[in-house]
């Protein structure tokens, strides 16, 4: 009974913490990719992105909370993505995201409750300690999941940030009209 009672606090607590958010903050590699590291013989990084991820995205923007990325790695292929989800909000070949993340609150007017972050591995911890929404991809290590309030069902590149975007829209109560748009 106690397990019930518990979970109910903790979705009740979720609900709260995601009706105040207004932006959607997502690490890259392990997150909106599997981790790994692609390249070609000309040395070239090739990146792989689920594309169910990109619908979760826009799905979020149009919902009104806007989603950014903070990535110590950069290149052509993550910057393309981003452009082409619309997303104004990325830094890249930043290693320390907590100054980032600072400068991103004063920038937008936000308080850090009004941010979620989904990350997967050590370097993420300082951010999820700070945001109002911690979350932790499938296969981050449990030093990591430690500090997120909610643990995705998927691994970081598998599906991870689409499940995020429904969960915050189920909390809420927007996605039954993002259903209405495709089911009638």
């Amino acid at each position: 009974m106690e397990d019930k009672e518990a979970k109910g606090e903790l979705r009740s607590d979720l609900k709260e913490r995601a009706k105040r958010l207004k932006l959607l903050l997502l690490d890259v590699d392990g997150v909106l990719t599997d981790g790994r590291l692609y390249y070609t013989e000309r040395g070239e990084e090739l990146k792989v992105f689920h594309v169910r991820d990109g619908l979760g995205i826009k799905l979020l923007q149009r919902c009104g909370i806007e989603v950014g990325v903070l990535s110590g790695r950069e290149n052509m292929a993550l910057i393309n993505r981003l452009e082409e989800l619309g997303i104004r909000h990325f830094h890249l070949g930043r290693h320390e995201k907590l100054p980032v993340f600072e400068e991103l609150l004063k920038k937008l007017s936000l308080e850090p409750e009004e941010v979620a972050f989904v990350g997967d591995d050590l370097v993420d911890i300082p951010l999820l300690k700070r945001v109002g929404f911690p979350v932790a991809v499938f296969d981050a290590p449990l030093e990591v999941k430690k500090h997120a309030l909610y643990i995705t069902s998927l691994k970081g590149g598998e599906g991870a940030v689409r499940e995020v975007a429904e969960l915050i829209l189920r909390l809420r109560g927007q996605w039954e009209d993002i259903i209405k748009l495709y089911d009638g």
